[in-house]
């Protein structure tokens, strides 16, 4: 089976592992991207976390290894200058010279040193151990040619150790107990098919039960030889009359297993589930390839339900690592077997109920997963219970059971818990797609916040193995709160789910990326920009982070909103036109320059999230909106909270709008007339083109919509603007708008006007005055004689 150690001269041998390398962009798998799907998805664990607890640990062993593809490495145990002489006395030529070299070294270090000497001695001639595709050793073969004098030389010598007090063997007692099951290991399997063999490998059992006895005493345990004597001790059961049946032969699908006495077998993954139990990651593969090899062989796999652990790692294997229908699209026979052989041994057999309902849910026997139920609790359990009350259509049963799942939950640290933590994501998940299907919004966010908050950092997975693209509850529940709830709605869940932002970075932390930022932070800043958005300026700044807070960007945030806000009213609200059409300007540039900062959609059209790097990614369309698990309110709340325009980048387009704003309040001849049409140009120029839209330039199809926009900026400026130095270069090289030469521009206009007016109409103008002094004079007449009569 799979070695971790080669523990006669202290190597650390890593473990196989399958690991992808893959390139950006990396989007994960959304729970509402196919709700049906995720709604049906099967209940269950990875393996590696079922093998783990088949057998908990009830004591303080803790396995060493070394992780797949790190250099191995020993935790030092002796002081620096015995661990020097160690390794220097390492190259004796034998023991009798390696117990010169070391008369000044503890008795139990010179004597296990002098062994060790004679070990590599003994095996000199034995053949390395197989590699795997990764190029790493997969298990260690037989060896008939070891030399048996320096063997029994070995022996002896560790024996020596063992038989010292225990205050005097703490250092190498526990060590030489485990070379001596080493000893004895190799004998025995240069003995079998002989009585020696059933002698030797007893007396290896022996040994390595009594390593494991040895550090629950206190010996030292520096390269974890008592998690890895359970394995060496299970390989000793995997024997067929001559023959080793190994890890590697498992895997291929050799018919050694088929050899192999059920007895033995169960005893093998006894001790593997217990060294998987203390956290040995080599014992889960030695797990996998057991369960994978006995499906194969019914015989076996109808012997092993017999017995609880194993029956528990078939089922738990199967539902897993084997794919319910084969690549014909049939059910795989494997698993009815498995099913079969379970229900021919008797319900009072069933060792894992939940786990064994949900298996028989993936295959479709719902009927037997309903009677399994009943004999099962836990959250596991009421989770295949929601799954089958949502078959039979009745949501509200399911999100009953779901509840009662999520009470169940286990703590983080519980040896006996029945869900992983990337399970309890999963339910959290679909709790809230239950929710979202059911009309119920706002707890469909509160369960898919749960799942984000839990997963930590932005909410969503990274599948660090390769084997699928993660899970994007943190993109789900930033779709639910930036198109599915109201703006009030989103509020006042912010306000008592993440009533304030995480502190600041310090100033000189040059670390700072906005990967550091909690989800939390990340919604509140969500809601800011929806605020914005939605021209709630002042309810909008508390919720921008104070001063500058290089996670969200380089500037002050709260101070460049509210620049932007107080450059909006002033638009609308200042004396003159010109100052109108200033303050329209520079809000204008404010939502360019920083309009992802404080105006931009988390998901589309603008994909904060990602930077505005990909358009995708997260989030839906109204295209994904399909189904009878989407309800009518929520996709008329998706249509109402649509970007306008809802075009990628839109604050760009936002601030364009601003800039032409404000050249319809300016002088059509001046130069910031131009300058504003032409910056409105230029940022329409800049792209890139929506996805969808042709590209710059593509003479055989429609103008994407930038390019229109800036085609209707350009012919306005021809029409009615100023002839300027760099209209021939017009969006691309633009003056900034000289709003004062405006003024002086507007004021000479007017005061041209008033004197056409007076040239065009003098005549009249000298009548009308005549008439006036004639009216004011013959009223003061009238007064004085008025006054003469009295």
């Amino acid at each position: 089976m799979m070695k971790t150690h080669s523990l006669a001269i202290g190597c650390v041998l890593a473990l196989a592992g399958a690991v992808t390398w893959a390139c950006g962009p990396w989007f994960p798998t959304q729970t509402l991207d196919d709700r049906a799907a995720t709604l049906a998805a099967v209940p269950q664990n990875t393996f590696a976390f079922e093998a783990a607890h088949l057998l908990p640990a009830t004591d303080t062993l803790a396995a060493v290894e070394t992780a797949p593809f790190d250099e191995p490495s020993v935790k030092p145990d002796l002081p620096a200058d015995q661990a020097e002489r160690v390794k220097a006395i390492m190259a004796s030529a034998g023991a009798a010279e390696a117990l010169d070299a070391g008369k000044d070294l503890p008795d139990d270090v010179r004597h296990y040193v002098a062994g060790a000497v004679e070990w590599n001695r003994a095996t000199a001639a034995c053949p390395a151990a197989p590699e795997n595709e990764y190029g790493q050793p997969s298990g260690k073969p037989p060896c008939a040619t070891f030399d048996a004098a320096a063997l029994a030389s070995a022996q002896a010598q560790f024996e020596a150790v063992t038989a010292l007090p225990p205050e005097s063997s703490k250092a190498r007692g526990a060590w030489a107990a485990y070379m001596l099951g080493e000893v004895h290991a190799l004998r025995a399997a240069g003995a079998t098919g002989t009585p020696a063999f059933a002698t030797e490998r007893a007396a290896a059992a022996k040994a390595f039960q009594d390593t494991r006895a040895r550090v629950l005493a206190g010996a030292s345990d520096a390269q974890g030889l008592a998690v890895a004597s359970f394995g060496e001790e299970a390989r000793l059961s995997l024997y067929t009359g001559d023959t080793a049946c190994l890890w590697i032969d498992m895997v291929k699908g050799e018919d050694c297993v088929a050899q192999l006495a059920p007895t033995d077998l169960k005893h093998a993954i006894a001790l593997y589930a217990a060294q998987a139990g203390h956290g040995s990651r080599g014992a889960v593969e030695s797990l996998a390839a057991i369960a994978g090899a006995v499906l194969a062989v019914p015989e076996q796999a109808q012997a092993l339900v017999e017995g609880p652990v194993s029956q528990r790692l078939l089922v738990t294997y199967a539902l897993a690592r084997v794919a319910p229908q084969s690549t014909d699209g049939k059910p795989d026979p494997v698993l009815g077997a498995l099913l079969d052989a379970i229900d021919k041994a008797g319900p009072d057999k069933v060792a894992a109920a939940d786990r064994l309902a949900s298996l028989t849910y993936e295959l479709g026997r719902y009927d037997a997963a309903q009677a399994l139920l009943a004999h099962a609790d836990g959250p596991l359990a009421s989770w295949v219970r929601a799954k089958l009350a949502l078959r039979r259509g009745d949501r509200n049963a399911a999100a009953q059971a779901y509840a009662e799942a999520a009470k169940a939950f286990p703590r983080a640290d519980d040896p006996k818990a029945s869900l992983e933590p990337g399970s309890v994501h999963q339910l959290m998940g679909e709790r809230g797609v239950l929710a979202l299907s059911r009309g119920d919004y706002v707890e469909a966010m509160t369960r898919m916040f749960e799942a984000s908050n839990a997963v930590g950092g932005d909410g969503n997975v990274v599948d660090e193995d390769g084997e699928s693209a993660g899970a994007g509850y943190g993109n789900d529940t930033m779709y639910i709160g930036e198109r599915v709830l109201t703006v009030d709605e989103l509020k006042t869940f912010v306000d008592a789910n993440v009533p304030t932002a995480s502190a600041a970075p310090k100033a000189d932390d040059k670390d700072v990326t906005a990967a550091s930022l909690l989800f939390g932070d990340r919604l509140r800043w969500m809601l800011a920009r929806r605020l914005m958005r939605a021209g709630r300026f002042d309810d909008a700044l508390a919720y921008f982070p104070a001063g500058v807070d290089k996670r969200y960007a380089e500037v002050d945030l709260r101070a460049t909103a509210k620049a932007y806000a107080d450059d909006v009213h002033d638009g609308d609200h200042r004396w003159t036109d010109i100052g109108k059409a200033e303050a329209r300007f520079a809000a204008a540039t404010v939502a360019r320059d920083h309009g992802m900062e404080i105006l931009g959609f988390e998901q589309a059209p603008d994909f904060a999230d990602n930077g505005g790097v990909f358009q995708g990614g997260s989030g839906q369309s109204a295209a994904t909106l399909k189904g009878d698990l989407v309800t009518a309110g929520e996709r008329q709340r998706f249509a109402d909270s649509n970007a306008q325009p809802d075009r990628r980048f839109h604050y760009r387009y936002v601030a364009a709008d601003h800039a032409a704003a404000a050249a319809d309040l300016l002088p059509p001849r001046s130069q910031a007339f131009a300058a504003t049409l032409c910056m409105a140009t230029r940022w329409m120029r800049e792209g890139p083109p929506d996805y969808d839209e042709a590209a710059d330039g593509e003479a055989d199809k429609p103008l994407n919509e930038r390019s229109r926009r800036a085609r209707i900026y350009y012919e306005r400026y021809v029409k009615q603007g100023p002839h300027v130095a760099w209209a021939d270069n017009f969006g691309m090289n633009c003056e900034p708008p000289n709003f004062d030469r405006a003024r002086e521009l507007k004021r000479a206009q007017q005061v041209r006007a008033v004197k056409q007016f007076v040239r065009k109409h003098l005549v009249i103008e000298i009548v009308v005055l005549v008439a006036l002094v004639a009216a004011i004079g013959a009223l003061i007449i009238r007064r004085r004689r008025r006054r003469t009569v009295a």
